[in-house]
This record gives structure tokens, C-alpha cells and sequence, in this order.
């Protein structure tokens, strides 16, 4: 994930950066909501006698649980590369702008983390 441009598309960097930062809280959401969907089907599975269908809700679980940190690793690389050429505040506007959570998993929150360390 790199903040130069393309050449066929010249942009300024600043926007680039906000292309960047944006894409990844969308994949990041996106991730917690299909995670947040597996749950659910998982736990209605779990009083299942099918075996089968519980590993294999087990295994979504897993995979899912795995693209989410990937995606929470993503959004913390694109935020301190968007602190180059962009204020704080101004990425912090972004993660609330797109995602109005209000918990400690939120895009807000992890991005306000990444940009303190």
C-alpha cells in the first residue's frame, strides 16, 4: 500500500492518501459485518448435532476472525501513511465519517490509536 500515483491517473498525494484510507475502513467494515453475520450463523449451529456444520461454522469463525485482523492491520498502515501528507484530524474525520460506531473495535478508535504510537 504505497501513496504514489499512478501515471495514468496524476493526483496529489493528499488525495491518494484519502483514496487509501478510505478503501481500507470499507474493507475493514465490510469484514466485521461479515464476521459479525458468521456469528450469528455459527451460534445457531452450535445446538446442532451436525458435526460437520459446526466445524465448518467453526472454520468460517476462524477465517473470517483472520481477514478482520488483517484488515485492522491494513487500516493502521494506511492511517500512519496518510499522516504524512495529511492532519490527524482531518484522517480522524475520515474513520468517523465512515464509520459511526461507538466501540473500542470501531475505525475511529483504531485509527486514533495508530496515529498516538
Amino acid at each position: 500500500m504505497s501513496l504514489s500515483t499512478s501515471s495514468s491517473s496524476p493526483s496529489d498525494p493528499r488525495t491518494e492518501a484519502r483514496r487509501l484510507l478510505t478503501d481500507a475502513i470499507s474493507t475493514y467494515l465490510q469484514s466485521c459485518k461479515d464476521l459479525a453475520a458468521a456469528t450469528e450463523r455459527a451460534t445457531e449451529t452450535s445446538g446442532s448435532i451436525d458435526t460437520q456444520a459446526r466445524r465448518k461454522a467453526y472454520q468460517t469463525l476462524t477465517e473470517l476472525g483472520d481477514q478482520v485482523r488483517l484488515a485492522q492491520r491494513r487500516l493502521v498502515t494506511a492511517a500512519k501513511q496518510a499522516r504524512r501528507v495529511m492532519p490527524v484530524a482531518e484522517i480522524e474525520e475520515v474513520a468517523k465519517k465512515l464509520d459511526k460506531r461507538d466501540t473500542t473495535e470501531s475505525a475511529a478508535v483504531l485509527v486514533k490509536a495508530a496515529l498516538v504510537n
